[in-house]
């Protein structure tokens, strides 16, 4: 997951989107629009002209010599249309049958969580399609890499999947209701394995453990208060007290602003994070001004440092998050060196 933006002048910056499975879809814009690509029409022998000659009467040369009748030109097969596609990804096609299929399973699942499908403004076409490429770039990665998974481990989930299925119904029920052939889904599940192969090699060296803070803060939205707090703070008085009391965060201030332990990467404001690995235990920093990226109010804080741990080991959010963030920019920069070709129109 990339380093959020923050877009609410009042969320915390202490707050990352949470997830606990790599997910492959990603929000973008499109509308489906079928493209049939045909290949050129074979040029057709023209009629030959009437002959005018008595049907058993053999054509006659210049020279009086009996020509050999003319072979019958043979008749072209009609072209074979090229398959639609939806996509091209290095050269490799992605069909506009598997793209509406998947379109169609994805409009299922959210109908079956109440939710409508694009309701919040997103273009979950251009979303699932962007999916589906981004399956085709671990692929062909992993393809590269010697990365491969056997027909015995689709096998042996299957078999799974089977005796779990059987608890609730017929896997084959299950399948066509979800629009799957047992060959395509089969395909998708070598998918899913393949991306989890390559998320452990190319996550393989994220450390367990990493630099973090313990750090307070106070967040609010009034310079002059901002300032007033600042003099306070240098004059004596308490941080946690100050927090409590002012501090628009109303997860934290409670507790006296305190964030808890947090790694490089991990906050919504990297100005909140720069200055807390500025600074050393006990130490405060000047009044931060956030301008947000939206261009709305002006959100001032002031950090506190509490304690530093060089090598503190992750907890379980934070190093997936830093497993997300890793994997996405690996796939970040594939996708910007890959060719890939759009054939649904915007």
């Amino acid at each position: 997951m990339n380093r959020s933006s923050q877009s609410d002048s009042t969320a915390p910056p202490w707050s990352r989107a949470e997830g606990h499975h790599f997910g492959f879809l990603r929000a973008a814009a499109a509308i489906l629009v079928s493209v049939v690509v045909l290949s050129a029409c074979a040029e057709q022998p023209a009629s030959p002209a009437a002959n005018t000659a008595s049907p058993t009467s053999l054509p006659v040369s210049a020279e009086g010599e009996i020509a050999e009748p003319a072979t019958p030109t043979p008749t072209l097969p009609p072209p074979t249309p090229t398959p639609q596609l939806a996509a091209m990804v290095n050269g490799q096609p992605i069909s506009l049958a598997a793209f509406e299929k998947e379109l169609n399973r994805y409009e299922m699942a959210q109908a079956e969580l109440g939710v409508s499908p694009g309701a919040e403004g997103e273009d979950y076409r251009r979303l699932v399609l962007d999916a589906l490429i981004d399956r085709e770039l671990i692929r062909q990665a992993a393809q590269l890499a010697g990365i491969t998974i056997t027909a015995e481990s689709i096998e042996s989930k299957m078999v799974g999947l089977r005796q779990t299925g059987s608890e609730s119904g017929s896997f084959e029920e299950w399948l066509a209701a979800n629009n799957w052939t047992e060959e395509e889904f089969r395909e998708a599940l070598q998918a899913e394995m393949l991306a989890e192969a390559m998320i452990a090699s190319i996550t393989a060296d994220v450390p367990h453990t990493a630099e973090q803070v313990r750090a307070s803060y106070i967040q609010i939205d009034d310079a002059a208060l901002a300032d007033s707090l600042q003099a306070q703070i240098n004059e004596g008085a308490d941080f946690g007290e100050l927090a409590e009391a002012h501090s628009r965060d109303m997860i934290t201030s409670p507790a006296g602003g305190d964030m808890g332990f947090f790694a490089r990467g991990s906050l919504l404001v990297p100005e909140v994070e720069e200055a807390a690995f500025g600074l050393q235990p006990g130490e405060v920093s000047d009044v931060i001004a956030v301008t947000p990226a939206d261009g709305g109010r002006v959100i001032y804080y002031i950090v506190k440092v509490t304690d530093r741990e060089p090598d503190r080991p992750l907890d379980t959010n934070l190093r997936h998050q830093l497993l997300q963030d890793t994997f996405n920019t690996w796939l970040d920069d594939h996708r910007a060196k890959a060719t890939i070709v759009y054939l649904i129109e915007d």
